[in-house]
């Protein structure tokens, strides 16, 4: 979700994906920002994400898979957004499938692979109870989707329904932020250079006992403009961990994200890798 991103231990931002959700705070979609998240950005998301390097993510997630030996031909892409790294992937190797929460998104993400005559598949689906009727040799989950969850039961409920969609020997990878990175007010942010198309300001409000952060967005394209609110959770190993397992998962490894040292103190974002036993 933020665009750019110190990398922890650096001062040194780092521009990345953002505003990815693919998924509600629960599995109802009862949270009003839930349901309008990305229904007034989603015709301008490639252009606000233009200088994402999402070739880093690919790269990172295929070094990821050769750390975990892993090998998948068949991937799912969970809250894919317009599909720009799913279409990546696919020229890979990978058979791609992908899924979001946000109809807008997919609607532009189907319409991507059409004009390029790619062959992936795209859905509209919840993270928190979608069922394809199939299953994948890998899924991955970037671009901290999974802390648009803010139910801990739901973010359960998530990995069972991965772990139901992967072969015996599947990997599942996914990021998460963590507090540090809403404690140090890293969704502040924003863009109002007159040369800027669309220009952006993000607020972020970090309340430490529900571990919660409200961001508060507004944004201005030529004479139009328009305002989302996201919320996301900040999960701790001692969380995610136990659910993974709960799930079904082992060799479950943490890591600091663009790394593969384990995460500390000050890691903004931690990237998790998982297997499903044979």
């Amino acid at each position: 979700m933020k665009l750019f991103d110190r990398g922890g231990d650096s001062e040194d931002l780092v521009p990345i994906e953002g505003l990815r959700v693919g998924v509600p705070d629960d599995g109802e979609q009862t949270n009003p920002a839930a349901k309008s998240s990305f229904q007034n950005v989603a015709p301008f998301y490639d252009e606000l994400m233009r200088q994402v390097p999402y070739r880093m993510w690919v790269s990172y997630y295929q070094l990821l898979l050769s750390t975990i030996e892993s090998r998948p031909r068949r991937v799912l892409d969970v809250a894919c957004g317009t599909g720009t790294m799913t279409e990546m992937l696919h020229r890979e190797g990978y058979q791609m499938t992908g899924f979001d929460l946000s109809e807008p998104m997919i609607e532009i993400a189907r319409r991507k692979a059409a004009k390029k005559k790619l062959p992936v598949e795209y859905h509209v689906a919840n993270a928190v109870t979608f069922d394809l009727g199939q299953k994948f040799d890998g899924v991955l989950c970037f671009f901290d989707s999974l802390n648009n969850i803010t139910s801990p039961d739901h973010l359960q409920d998530v990995f069972h329904r991965v772990f139901a969609h992967l072969e015996p020997g599947g990997s599942f990878i996914f990021d998460l932020n963590t507090a540090f990175a809403f404690r140090t007010n890293m969704f502040d942010q924003s863009d109002l250079r007159q040369q800027t198309r669309l220009k952006y300001d993000w607020q972020g409000s970090w309340d430490e006992d529900t571990r919660l952060i409200t961001v508060n967005m507004k944004f201005w394209r030529d004479e139009e403009s328009f305002s989302e609110t996201h919320i996301q959770r900040a999960y701790d190993l001692d969380e995610v961990i136990p659910m993974l397992e709960e799930a079904g998962f082992h060799q479950i490894q943490p890591f600091h994200s663009y790394g593969l040292t384990p995460p500390r103190k000050r890691s903004d974002r931690i990237h998790y890798a998982a297997i499903k036993p044979l």
